[in-house]
Protein backbone atom coordinates (compact mmCIF):
# COMPACT_ATOMS: atom_id res chain seq x y z
CA UNK A 1 0.00 0.00 0.00
CA UNK A 2 1.72 3.57 -0.76
CA UNK A 3 1.94 6.07 1.58
CA UNK A 4 2.42 8.80 -0.31
CA UNK A 5 -0.30 10.94 -1.84
CA UNK A 6 1.63 10.16 -5.42
CA UNK A 7 1.80 6.61 -4.94
CA UNK A 8 -2.07 6.47 -4.50
CA UNK A 9 -2.65 8.99 -7.10
CA UNK A 10 -1.25 6.90 -9.47
CA UNK A 11 -2.87 3.76 -7.91
CA UNK A 12 -5.92 5.31 -8.66
CA UNK A 13 -5.00 6.29 -12.22
CA UNK A 14 -4.13 3.27 -13.28
CA UNK A 15 -7.16 1.47 -11.46
CA UNK A 16 -9.71 4.20 -13.23
CA UNK A 17 -7.29 3.49 -16.62
CA UNK A 18 -7.72 -0.42 -15.92
CA UNK A 19 -11.90 -0.08 -15.74
CA UNK A 20 -12.16 2.14 -18.78
CA UNK A 21 -9.80 -0.73 -20.80
CA UNK A 22 -12.21 -3.25 -19.39
CA UNK A 23 -14.83 -1.25 -20.26
CA UNK A 24 -13.80 -0.56 -23.91
CA UNK A 25 -12.79 -4.20 -24.53
CA UNK A 26 -16.33 -5.56 -23.59
CA UNK A 27 -17.95 -2.82 -25.72
CA UNK A 28 -15.50 -3.86 -28.56
CA UNK A 29 -15.87 -7.70 -27.93
CA UNK A 30 -12.51 -7.90 -27.49
CA UNK A 31 -11.02 -10.27 -24.43
CA UNK A 32 -9.25 -8.45 -21.67
CA UNK A 33 -6.89 -11.25 -22.05
CA UNK A 34 -3.25 -11.42 -23.57
CA UNK A 35 -0.35 -9.30 -24.54
CA UNK A 36 -2.90 -6.66 -26.19
CA UNK A 37 -4.95 -6.17 -22.75
CA UNK A 38 -1.81 -6.63 -21.01
CA UNK A 39 0.34 -3.63 -22.98
CA UNK A 40 -2.74 -1.37 -22.68
CA UNK A 41 -2.76 -1.97 -18.85
CA UNK A 42 1.00 -1.14 -18.85
CA UNK A 43 0.52 2.20 -21.03
CA UNK A 44 -2.46 3.25 -18.91
CA UNK A 45 -0.20 4.78 -16.39
CA UNK A 46 2.14 6.53 -18.13
CA UNK A 47 0.03 7.63 -21.37
CA UNK A 48 -0.39 11.50 -21.64
CA UNK A 49 -3.93 12.87 -21.49
CA UNK A 50 -5.39 14.97 -23.67
CA UNK A 51 -4.47 18.54 -24.32
CA UNK A 52 -6.54 21.19 -22.29
CA UNK A 53 -6.17 24.03 -25.26
CA UNK A 54 -9.29 26.02 -23.05
CA UNK A 55 -12.13 24.83 -21.28
CA UNK A 56 -13.96 24.11 -24.67
CA UNK A 57 -10.57 22.43 -26.61
CA UNK A 58 -9.22 19.16 -25.72
CA UNK A 59 -6.87 18.08 -28.07
CA UNK A 60 -6.57 13.79 -27.89
CA UNK A 61 -3.65 11.92 -28.25
CA UNK A 62 -2.80 10.69 -31.67
CA UNK A 63 -4.06 7.38 -33.09
CA UNK A 64 -2.32 4.95 -35.01
CA UNK A 65 -4.97 5.37 -38.45
CA UNK A 66 -4.24 9.56 -37.61
CA UNK A 67 -0.20 8.51 -37.67
CA UNK A 68 -0.63 6.83 -40.97
CA UNK A 69 -2.88 9.29 -42.43
CA UNK A 70 -0.01 11.98 -41.61
CA UNK A 71 1.75 10.48 -43.69
CA UNK A 72 -0.29 10.17 -46.87
CA UNK A 73 -0.03 14.01 -47.20
CA UNK A 74 2.67 16.70 -47.54
CA UNK A 75 -0.22 19.48 -47.03
CA UNK A 76 0.44 21.32 -43.66
CA UNK A 77 -3.29 21.95 -43.67
CA UNK A 78 -3.83 18.85 -44.13
CA UNK A 79 -1.46 17.56 -41.40
CA UNK A 80 -2.83 19.92 -38.73
CA UNK A 81 -6.13 18.58 -39.69
CA UNK A 82 -5.42 15.13 -38.91
CA UNK A 83 -3.33 16.11 -35.36
CA UNK A 84 -6.05 18.25 -34.18
CA UNK A 85 -9.17 16.21 -35.08
CA UNK A 86 -12.46 17.23 -34.55
CA UNK A 87 -10.97 20.01 -32.24
CA UNK A 88 -9.25 21.54 -35.75
CA UNK A 89 -11.97 24.34 -36.16
CA UNK A 90 -11.91 25.72 -32.82
CA UNK A 91 -8.28 25.98 -32.63
CA UNK A 92 -8.15 27.38 -35.97
CA UNK A 93 -10.89 29.96 -34.89
CA UNK A 94 -9.03 30.71 -31.89
CA UNK A 95 -5.66 31.82 -33.18
CA UNK A 96 -6.86 33.00 -36.55
CA UNK A 97 -6.52 37.17 -35.36
CA UNK A 98 -4.02 35.87 -32.44
CA UNK A 99 -0.12 37.06 -33.25
CA UNK A 100 1.84 34.42 -35.01
CA UNK A 101 4.58 33.71 -32.13
CA UNK A 102 1.55 32.72 -29.72
CA UNK A 103 0.53 29.99 -32.46
CA UNK A 104 4.02 28.58 -32.82
CA UNK A 105 4.18 28.88 -29.01
CA UNK A 106 1.11 26.39 -28.46
CA UNK A 107 2.21 23.75 -31.38
CA UNK A 108 5.55 23.47 -29.49
CA UNK A 109 3.58 23.28 -26.32
CA UNK A 110 1.17 20.47 -28.20
CA UNK A 111 4.36 18.50 -29.27
CA UNK A 112 6.00 19.01 -26.14
CA UNK A 113 2.80 17.54 -23.83
CA UNK A 114 2.71 14.74 -26.29
CA UNK A 115 6.04 13.55 -26.86
CA UNK A 116 8.02 15.31 -24.40
CA UNK A 117 10.60 18.53 -24.47
CA UNK A 118 12.43 19.15 -27.62
CA UNK A 119 10.07 16.91 -29.75
CA UNK A 120 9.92 19.89 -32.14
CA UNK A 121 13.49 20.31 -32.82
CA UNK A 122 14.92 19.49 -35.62
CA UNK A 123 17.33 16.00 -35.49
CA UNK A 124 20.94 16.84 -36.00
CA UNK A 125 20.92 20.49 -35.88
CA UNK A 126 23.27 22.41 -33.33
CA UNK A 127 24.23 25.59 -32.10
CA UNK A 128 27.40 25.68 -33.64
CA UNK A 129 26.76 24.81 -37.41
Amino acid sequence: MPTTTTGIHHNRRITLATQRTKSSAASTGLSDEGRFFEIQQELSGKRRGPYQLTADIAIQPLTRKQARALRETDDEDEQLAILLGDQYEAVEDLYADRPLDEWVAFQNDLYAHFYGEGAAALPGGSSGS
